[in-house]
């Protein structure tokens, strides 16, 4: 009998600690600053370019071209928002992306970017060999800490994962 009343008031009870718990919780993903809120405020996603052929390609001064150009103009559709393009030094875009200035920066940027620390990066959504022996993992940039915004990108870029997609892009913008 008393083990049957211990099991009775541990089961309320453990439940009751749970609700508490959780109740604390925040929602996630979190975006402290509130990125992909603001981006559909505003209806416009704030866009860094440096130019990396083939991933980015500054020939239209309106919208880059290239494979990361491409991609995030469809990301941008998906979300129902327009894009603005911001062009500068990958130091000064960096600096912009860290103040929250820019929402994701594009460049053709490898996983071992000298910047990791101080911005957040996509999955790596492309590899391809670089070296003999070595691949570049392709990632886009985002702001610090907004994960909202990146979790919606990276859902974006899962979608398109195969590299049957990017091939042609690719060897098409390599072509004089």
């Amino acid at each position: 009998m008393a083990c049957l009343f211990r099991v009775f008031t541990a089961v309320p009870l453990t439940g009751l600690l749970l609700i508490l718990l959780l109740s604390g919780c925040e929602q996630w993903p979190a975006d402290p600053r509130d990125s992909l809120a603001s981006i559909h405020e505003r209806g416009t996603l704030r866009v860094g370019v440096v130019e990396h052929v083939p991933w980015v390609i500054l020939t239209d001064p309106a919208a880059p071209g290239g494979l990361e150009g491409q991609l995030v103009t469809e990301f941008a559709e998906q979300l129902g928002v327009d894009v603005d393009w911001y062009r500068d030094g990958v130091e000064q875009q960096i600096e912009a992306l860290k103040n929250f200035e820019l929402d994701l920066l594009i460049g053709g940027f490898t996983a071992a970017n000298p910047w990791q620390a101080e911005v957040a990066q996509t999955f790596v959504y492309f590899s391809e060999p670089s070296q003999p022996g070595a691949r570049a993992d392709h990632v886009m940039l985002s702001a610090p800490g907004e994960n909202a915004l990146l979790m919606e990108l990276e859902r974006f870029l899962f979608t398109r994962q195969d590299p049957q997609r990017y091939l042609p892009h690719l060897h098409e913008s390599r072509q004089p």
